[in-house]
C-alpha cells in the first residue's frame, strides 16, 4: 500500500499513542500489511501493542455544519452533488483522486478520496467511517480505507433543496468586472457568448474541457469548465463555487464538478456595454475582448521602424539581441502609445498591421524610406497622424508587475458626436 493511503492511518495511531516516532510506526504498519493483515486490524494491533486503546466505534452521525476538521470515524447521511476522478502525481507515481460535493440539510461540503470511492450524483448515502480534515482553510470530508457506504431504503433527503444551503467557506457574489486572481468560492451570473470543447493534457493524460466566454453587464471574461456543461451559447447561468486563475494577467473563471451550475431561464442580461471599459477599471485586472475609447496623448520611445532578432523575435538594440548577441535584424513596425479616457491612462502597443494601416505604408516601404535615417522623421509622421486624436481600441489587456498593457487587434478613429458642433462654435468665436 502506498504512502498516501498509510498517512491518515499513521496519524490516527499517533493520536492514540503519544510520543511515538512516525518512521517507526510506518515500519511497523508495513510489517503487518506484508503478512496479509488488513489495515484496520493492523492499526488496532499496533495501538494495543504499545499500550493504547483502539477506539473502533463510530462517534455517531454528524451534520456537515458541525464538522471542525478534527473528527475521525463518524457517520453522515448525505446526497452526492457530483464527483469525478483525476490522476495526480505522488511520490510513488500516479494515483487516482476522487473529488466532489456532498450535501445534507445543514450545508454543502467538499469531499475527497484516494481509495476510488466514486459516488453517483443525485443519490443519497449513509457513509460510515468518514473523517474530516482542514484543506485550504476549509473543512473537507475524507473518505479513507475505513469508509463504507449504504443506500437507505427510504431516502431521508428526497425533498432536499440545495439552492438555499450554505456552502463550505464564505460564498462571494461578484460581478465579472470585480473578478481578480486568487479568488475562490465565488458566485457569478453570466451569459454564455461562446464556447468550444477542447482536449488538453493534464497530469500527462488527455482531459476534455469546455473553453468559453461569458459576459454580464460589466465585463466579458473567459471561462474553463472541467466537467460537463449541458448549456448552450445564449444561456444565462449561475455558477456557485468557481475559482479564478490568471493567464498573462487576465483573470479567468474556472469551475468543475464541485461547483453548482444552474440555468436561469427567466433572467435577461444586457451585455451591450460589457465590452467597453474605462482605463481606471483596467488598472487592477486584465481583460479579454475589451474596448477602450480615449485620446492618444503620447508616443513612447521604441516606436516606429524596429529590427527584431530572427531567433527569438526580441527587438534589437544597436543590432544586438539581449539573448542571442549580434544579429541581422528582421524589420518590423510598432507604436507604443498612451491613451487617456478621462478616468486614467492606459499603455498600448500597436502591432505591425495596425501601424501599417495608420501610416498607409507597409514595412518594406518604411525600410526604403526611413531605413537609413535615425527614425525621427518617421516618429514625426506618427505624431502628426495620431497625437490628440480620439481612438477606439479593441483587444486584450494583460497585466504584469509593470502595470496594464493593451494589445489591440483593431483601432479606429472616433470623434465625439458633438465635435462638429464644437468646431462650428470655435469658428464662430474666431470671428469676434
Amino acid at each position: 500500500m502506498d504512502e498516501d493511503s498509510l498517512a491518515p492511518v499513521i496519524q490516527e495511531i499517533k493520536g492514540a499513542l503519544q510520543d511515538m516516532d512516525e518512521e517507526k510506526l510506518r515500519e511497523e504498519l508495513n510489517k503487518y500489511l506484508m503478512y496479509g493483515i488488513n489495515l484496520r486490524e493492523a492499526r488496532n494491533a499496533i495501538i494495543r501493542k504499545y499500550g493504547g486503546r483502539p477506539n473502533t466505534a463510530s462517534i455517531g452521525t454528524l451534520d456537515l455544519k458541525d464538522l471542525t476538521g478534527a473528527e475521525n470515524n463518524f457517520d453522515v447521511i448525505v446526497r452526492c452533488m457530483g464527483c469525478s476522478e483525476r490522476m495526480l502525481k505522488t511520490q510513488n507515481g500516479e494515483k487516482p483522486l476522487v473529488i466532489g460535493l456532498l450535501a445534507d440539510r445543514t450545508m454543502i461540503r467538499r469531499f475527497s478520496s484516494w481509495e476510488g470511492h466514486m459516488l453517483e450524483k443525485g443519490r443519497t448515502y449513509v457513509i460510515h467511517g468518514a473523517s474530516a480534515r482542514p484543506f485550504r482553510g476549509e473543512v473537507e470530508i475524507s473518505l479513507g480505507p475505513y469508509a463504507t457506504f449504504e443506500e437507505p431504503e427510504e431516502d431521508p433527503l428526497a425533498d432536499l433543496d440545495v439552492g438555499g444551503l450554505p456552502r463550505y467557506g464564505p460564498l462571494v457574489q461578484v460581478k465579472l468586472k470585480d473578478i481578480h486572481h486568487g479568488m475562490g468560492n465565488v458566485e457569478v451570473v453570466g451569459k454564455i457568448i461562446g464556447m468550444e470543447e477542447k482536449t488538453i493534457t493534464a497530469n500527462d493524460s488527455p482531459k476534455r474541457i469546455i473553453d468559453g466566454m461569458m459576459a454580464d453587464e460589466t465585463k466579458r471574461l473567459r471561462f474553463t469548465c472541467w466537467s460537463e456543461l449541458p448549456y448552450n451559447v445564449g444561456d444565462v447561468i449561475r455558477v456557485k463555487g468557481a475559482y479564478v486563475k490568471d493567464w498573462r494577467g487576465i483573470p479567468q473563471v474556472n469551475f468543475d464538478e464541485r461547483a453548482e451550475i444552474d440555468l436561469l431561464e427567466d433572467v435577461e442580461i444586457d451585455i451591450e456595454g460589457s465590452r467597453r471599459l474605462n482605463a481606471e477599471d483596467l488598472q487592477f485586472a486584465g481583460a479579454t475582448d475589451v474596448e477602450v475609447r480615449g485620446v492618444l496623448i503620447e508616443i513612447r520611445e521604441g516606436s516606429g521602424l524596429i529590427f527584431r532578432c530572427p531567433v527569438c523575435n526580441r527587438a534589437l538594440t544597436s543590432g544586438t539581441c539581449a539573448v542571442h548577441s549580434e544579429q541581422e535584424g528582421v524589420p518590423d513596425l510598432r507604436v507604443k502609445v498612451v491613451i487617456d479616457d478621462g478616468t486614467g491612462s492606459l499603455f498600448a502597443v500597436l502591432n505591425t498591421e495596425i501601424t501599417e494601416e495608420l501610416l498607409c505604408m507597409d514595412v518594406p516601404e518604411c525600410v526604403r524610406k526611413y531605413g537609413t535615417t535615425d527614425g525621427r522623421e518617421l516618429i514625426e509622421q506618427l505624431n502628426k497622424r495620431l497625437l490628440g486624436r480620439t481612438f477606439v481600441l479593441r483587444g486584450n489587456v494583460i497585466k504584469d508587475d509593470f502595470g496594464s498593457t493593451m494589445l489591440p487587434g483593431s483601432i479606429s478613429e472616433d470623434e465625439f458626436p458633438y465635435m462638429d458642433e464644437v468646431k462650428s462654435i470655435l469658428e464662430t468665436m474666431e470671428g469676434y
